[in-house]
Formats: structure tokens, sequence, C-alpha cells
């Protein structure tokens, strides 16, 4: 039976100013993490020594790394066509894995087997991980509010500053259709801990990431009393854009607040054109950790050329129709008032 970590709601950590890296939750997760290397678990061997290199010709800190094994020895991704598909217990899952796989649980109570977080076999970067809510109830990838608590207290149980949990929907880079975050420690901060974000609904102090034109609603959880009513909010709009059939990535970081100098969880929802069929571009592709502001690039010529302002631009290219973003930003408003 893998190792489960009682989260205490009296020790979270929102700091993204600190020079303290790890805490017990982070040494019982790395410590595992590492047995799972010695063990063979992964897809390729894990190269701790990356090269990277961070984009600031801009005002902004984008880091990308140089990662070829990501790219040609992962799982092979299924060509989802719609942001809704039916779980099928044929195509792989998280119920299939070995035990072995398992890093910890965490939750609250003594539950061992709601909230795991487990190896990504393919990690984009040391340490990645994955977190998988109440995985025996088979549910696809969608997201629910309890699996958004789980991604605040994953985030808020670590001391790391640099640390996310990230959401992608079906034909917005999922490559498996059974509920799931990805977990991730960064090297260096990312620029959505302090990018500045437009009030956008004052009732819900909700925010609008509007540097470029793929948008995110943004939110911020400032104590832990509020991360029912938050993951509600946060809910409201991924339901919405799933039913809707509109693919859309998320993020959760530490950063500083939107309103005031306190430090804060920061909540991103990305809505954004469709990835039909696993298609993935020779330069840059967008997920959640990608548009928090981390990238790993599979050919070593891109990444020697890859400069800010080209990034960007494909980011740009990745965003609906200034029609349908208006139509989209309508209904959430509606959505929220209620």
């Amino acid at each position: 039976m893998w190792k489960h970590y009682k989260f205490d709601p009296n020790s979270v950590n929102f700091s993204c100013d600190t020079d303290k890296k790890l805490n017990e939750f982070d040494t019982l997760l790395h410590s595992e993490w590492d047995r799972a290397v010695t063990q063979d678990l992964f897809a390729f061997p894990i190269n701790y020594h990356a090269n990277r290199r961070i984009l600031d010709d801009g005002d902004l800190h984008y880091i990308i790394e140089y990662n070829r094994d990501r790219q040609e020895k992962r799982r092979i991704a299924y060509p989802y066509e719609h942001v809704n598909a039916p779980f099928d217990n044929n195509k792989f899952n998280f119920n299939k894995i070995k035990d072995k796989e398992i890093l910890i649980s965490l939750d609250n109570d003594e539950q061992t087997d709601k909230h795991l977080i487990i190896i990504n076999n393919a990690p984009i970067h040391p340490y990645h991980v994955l977190l998988v809510p109440d995985r025996q109830l088979e549910q696809t990838q969608i997201l629910t509010i309890d699996c958004i608590i789980f991604g605040f207290e994953f985030v808020a149980v670590s001391a790391h500053p640099y640390i996310l949990a990230g959401f992608n929907s079906l034909c917005a880079y999922a490559s498996i259709n059974h509920l799931h975050l990805h977990g991730m420690y960064f090297p260096d901060r990312l620029f959505l801990q302090t990018i500045k974000c437009s009030p956008f609904h004052t009732n819900s102090n909700c925010y609008l990431l509007d540097l470029f034109h793929a948008e995110a609603f943004a939110f911020e959880v400032q104590h832990i009393d509020e991360f029912n009513r938050i993951a509600q909010y946060v809910y409201k709009i991924t339901n919405y854009l799933a039913s809707n059939n509109i693919a859309h990535n998320m993020a959760i970081v530490k950063g500083d607040s939107f309103s005031s100098s306190n430090n804060v969880l920061r909540i991103f929802v990305w809505f954004r054109q469709s990835v039909i069929k696993a298609q993935r571009f020779d330069r840059c592709n967008f997920a959640c950790l990608e548009l928090a502001g981390f990238m790993t690039l599979h050919y070593e010529e891109v990444y020697n050329t890859l400069t800010q302002m080209e990034l960007f631009e494909h980011l740009n290219e990745i965003a609906l129709s200034l029609e349908e973003q208006k139509r989209i930003k309508d209904h959430v408003k509606n959505l929220l008032d209620n």
C-alpha cells in the first residue's frame, strides 16, 4: 500500500516569495518519485539537467527546455474530436496502472484511495506527477468541484514557491479521458504568478487575463476558507465550457493578489481553439503548463532559435474568434451573477 499524507488546513502555504523549497510533504513526494525512478517505471531515463533558457526579450519571463524523449517515447495520445467523450474502459486509464506507480494519497482524513498522486511515466520535468481523484468512479476528463479543490490542496500543502496544478480538457491536449490534473515543480518563477489582470466580474472577484488574444478567466484564493466558494465559481465556468464543446485549460499557482499585497492562490481558466485528433505542431503547442509559462521543445533547432515574440504569436493563434470570445464572456457573466 502506498503512503498517505494528511492534509492540514492549518499549515497551508501560499507564498511564492521564499527560499524554502521543500517541506515534509514535498520531501515525501520527492522520495517516492525517486523510488519510482530506481524501479524503472518511466518511459525514458530522467534528465535532471536538461538545457533550459528564459525568454526575456520582452517584459515577461518564459521558461523553455529541450526534451526530445518526451515527444518520442510518451504514450500515443488518442485522437479526441470532442471535449465530451464517454469513458472507455478498453483504452488506457488509471485503473490499469501498477500500485507501485502510486506515490502517495493526499486528503484531510484517513482515506488512502480517494486523492491519489501518481507518476507521469513520460514526465515533462523531474517530479512531474498526476493527481487522480476517485479513480474507481471512472470519471471522464471533465472537472468537478472536488477535483478543483484537490488541485488547491496540492499547491497549498507544498512549501515550493513555483509549484502548479493544471488541467487540460479533451481537445486541449488531454491524452487520457480519465479525470486527472498535472502537478509540477518548476525550476524558476512563472510569469503567471505576477501577471496583471483586468477586473471582469466584481461580485465574484473574477478577473481576465487579456494580455494575449487567447484570454483566461482568473480568480484568487486568499484563505483556505475560500476553497469551496472559489472552486464553485471555477466549476461554473469549466462546466459551461465542457457542455458547449469549448476546449479549455486550467492552472493553479501561488502568486500575488490581483487587488492587495497578499500572497494567494491564483486560478486561471483559458478558453481556446480545439486541437482535433491530437494534432501537434513542430514549434509550439499550448496545454496548461505552456500557457502558464513553461514549454518543453523536442527539436533542438526550435529550442535554439525560438524567441519570445514568436512564441506569443503562436499563443495568439489558439484564440477563438472575437465574436465567440464575446459570447463566452457574456455567458460567463450571467453564470457568475447566479
